[in-house]
């Protein structure tokens, strides 16, 4: 194949556009189908008359910068029609043209840029040609910013998605304090409530003693009438009652 390839190189020195030149295009589309250290990403068909781009991706972030200075992929099928190319596999990216061949360098020249207009003036194929490249590296220029605007909105949810995750401690504390601010006012209140009425036991022991036979005795009912301010009669005192 390196004979193929020195061919290459002397067809595209014979001439900008002359007589037996080859277009730059084809020229280093035929080199890189060849390079067998491709194979992986773009190759010859089986038959040696197509070339298939296998990895779409890979060919265009590696070998398309390598030629030619962009990587849009698009552009470059684009410039395959224009030099009378055809896509023969509709389910996958396969290409072809009569003078495309494997081994067949000589064949290249015959591979001319379809001309929109009669009269284009010299050269006109090579600018063509540039303008092309110049566009392909506009869009991935493009492309990476719009690439990198959404790398920064990813960021920037990322970065609220953990402020939120940083704040949760704080409003689960908060949450807790105000939960335990108010379970100490009810026991504040009930333990109040309880301050201000009698004491449950003295009230279930006054009522016991009066249970026995309906009247209090000795000091109980002393204590008791101390306690309301009056003597209640008829009472018994040491077994003697009062009246």
């Amino acid at each position: 194949m390196m004979g193929g390839e020195c061919k290459v190189h002397q067809l595209q020195a014979a001439g900008d556009g002359g007589p037996g030149a080859v277009a730059p295009f084809v020229a280093k589309t035929f080199h890189m189908v060849s390079d067998p250290s491709t194979n992986a990403v773009v190759r010859w068909g089986g038959a040696g008359n197509t070339f298939l781009v296998l990895d779409p991706a890979a060919f265009s972030d590696f070998l398309l910068p390598s030629y030619f200075k962009h990587r849009n992929f698009a552009s470059f099928v684009r410039q395959l029609n224009t030099y009378g190319f055809r896509k023969v596999d509709p389910d996958r990216w396969e290409f072809a043209h009569e003078s495309f061949l494997r081994g067949q360098a000589q064949l290249l020249p015959r591979i001319v840029r379809k001309k929109k207009k009669s009269g284009a003036a010299p050269g006109c194929r090579e600018l063509c040609e540039e303008g092309e490249e110049v566009r392909g590296t506009i869009e991935a220029v493009q492309r990476l910013r719009e690439e990198q605007k959404g790398m920064e909105e990813e960021l920037q949810a990322m970065d609220q998605r953990l402020r939120a995750a940083e704040s949760r401690p704080g409003q689960m504390m908060a949450f807790l304090a105000k939960l335990a601010g108010h379970g100490q006012q009810q026991r504040e209140e009930l333990a109040a409530a309880g301050n201000n009425g009698s004491d449950p036991c003295k009230r279930r022991r006054i009522g016991a003693d009066t249970g026995r036979g309906g009247v209090a005795t000795g000091g109980d009912a002393a204590e008791m009438a101390q306690s309301r301010g009056t003597v209640p009669f008829p009472f018994s005192v040491l077994g003697q009652v009062f009246y």
